[in-house]
């Protein structure tokens, strides 16, 4: 260690490194040499916690309340819990279908013959079932739009903000339940409502009629005939709605409320949490949880059948009905539980979503009331126990306007890291960035004079070019009249100490 004692006393900033070397007592060089070596200790300790912090991918959730003067309403899809209406089934419909869906047996009878109406159990035994065909490739999307159910016997009422609802609110969409309708769907032809107020009264309220002797007790995608009511689902108007599984179930005979908030979701992408960034898409805008399961099931679908449901995206051929029933929706079932020998949907939530949690609170109409009021205002003529069995109202809202920003940030980025990394050296061990460059370069030094390469008096000669001090004598006597002089004779000035 040939040059310790000059870095330590004249060149490093060390705190406390210079009464190590110093010319104090062996008790005081100790003293400073124990406190140094404790500041290091802990300084290291604490480097190796943060290190080990930094690499475990922490973060913190970030929350902010923002308040607006008005909110992008979202969509509100609809759908009927019954898929087939009763009365709209005909003789094509029931050949082609009614075994898949467990309406008739092979001998063309009525399975449950109880469980509908007397004039449907005479149409049934009317039919001469010889003169009927069968058709392989039966139109499945037809037969779903037709005998669905329709918007315009659906709604007896619809206001938007007290106004009546215009036509294009709504638009027709295919889901697991058959017939849907959406409220507020993203089109690039027009521009999305908003809600300049919270409260019911700036929101969008419905009263509908679900029909309930029209319902059909099929079998049909893993039951569902033992409910009446609707499926109701809020979500953003740029995804599609997965109603059979997202959505919430709202009974006949009680006013449902739903008041929601706006939630703007933004997560870490990995190693910090396992959400998705773009996903595997094809057939959607862009990624979300509800577009990542239908796809993934009808790639399930196609991959089973070679075919895929009226109701799932892409080019590939629809069902016809023998394979709808005895392929396609058992392995949608499957796919749906998670036990599809085709493989399985782990569709994991987006980074980016914007989200609407809902409240829902309800309470019983009036059917009398009501019952006066149709007859009066609209052309629903039905009484007060029908009204009970039958009439869904739906008044769907924002609780406050204002929406929330949720985004995960991450506990320790590189910048903080290395300024907690500074900041602990500066406080136990007074160093700095530049500090470790004087540490490099006494290493230097010495790994230099152990090849036996020395320096020259190249300090002095800073000192003296600094004004620090007087250059020291050479052992060139060379004099000049004026004074000292250097090796080439030339006079040498003094310099102020």
């Amino acid at each position: 260690m040939v040059y310790f004692r000059e870095y330590a006393c004249e060149v490093s900033d060390f705190h406390g490194i210079k009464h190590i070397a110093g010319k104090g007592g062996l008790f005081r060089r100790l003293f400073w040499l124990l406190c140094f070596l404790s500041a290091l200790g802990v300084f290291l300790w604490q480097t190796v916690l943060l290190f080990f912090f930094y690499f475990e991918d922490h973060h913190i959730t970030k929350v902010d309340v923002s308040y607006e003067s008005s909110l992008v309403f979202p969509a509100v899809t609809v759908c009927n819990f019954n898929k087939y209406r009763e009365s709209a089934l005909t003789e094509d419909d029931i050949k082609n279908v009614g075994i898949h869906l467990g309406i008739i047996d092979e001998d063309h009878n009525l399975i449950y013959p109880t469980l509908y109406t007397e004039e449907f159990q005479n149409k049934i035994a009317s039919v001469n079932w010889t003169g009927v065909e069968e058709d392989d490739n039966y139109n499945m999307t037809d037969f779903q739009l037709r005998t669905g159910h329709q918007i315009d016997d659906m709604i007896i009422e619809c206001t938007w903000r007290g106004e009546e609802c215009e036509d294009e609110y709504f638009t027709h969409i295919f889901t697991h339940l058959g017939n849907c309708y959406t409220f507020n769907k993203y089109s690039s032809d027009s521009d999305l409502l908003t809600s300049p107020a919270a409260g019911p009264a700036n929101g969008l309220k419905l009263m509908l009629d679900i029909e309930t002797e029209e319902y059909v007790p099929s079998n049909d995608l893993d039951g569902g005939a033992s409910d009446s009511g609707v499926m109701v689902m809020v979500h953003d108007a740029t995804e599609p709605p997965y109603v059979k599984e997202f959505a919430m179930p709202v009974g006949p005979g009680f006013h449902t409320f739903i008041s929601m908030r706006h939630e703007s979701i933004t997560a870490l992408p990995s190693p910090y949490t396992e959400c998705e960034t773009d996903g595997d898409i094809e057939h959607y805008d862009h990624y979300s949880l509800q577009a990542c399961r239908i796809e993934c099931e009808t790639n399930i679908v196609v991959e089973a059948c070679g075919c895929k449901l009226i109701e799932q995206p892409g080019t590939e051929p629809n069902c016809n009905p023998n394979t709808t029933h005895e392929c396609a929706h058992p392995q949608l079932v499957d796919a749906i539980h998670g036990v599809s020998e085709f493989g399985s949907c782990n569709c994991g939530s987006p980074c980016k979503a914007e989200v609407y949690p809902i409240t829902m609170a309800s309470t019983k109409l009036r059917s009398a009331f009501l019952e006066k009021i149709f007859q009066e205002k609209t052309s629903f003529d039905h009484n007060a126990s029908y009204i009970e069995e039958n009439v869904v109202a739906l008044s769907v809202y924002y609780e406050a306007l204002n929406y929330e920003t949720i985004e995960q940030i991450p506990a320790m980025d590189t910048y903080t890291l290395l300024a907690t990394v500074g900041g602990n050296m500066g406080l136990f061990i007074g160093a700095g960035l530049l500090t470790l460059v004087q540490l490099l370069e006494y290493f230097l030094d010495e790994i230099l004079s152990l090849c036996g390469i020395t320096r020259d008096n190249e300090r002095d000669e800073v000192a003296v070019f600094c004004g620090c001090r007087k250059k020291n004598k050479t052992d060139d006597s060379s004099k000049s009249p004026g004074g000292e002089s250097d090796n080439n004779g030339q006079p040498l000035a003094w310099t102020s100490a």
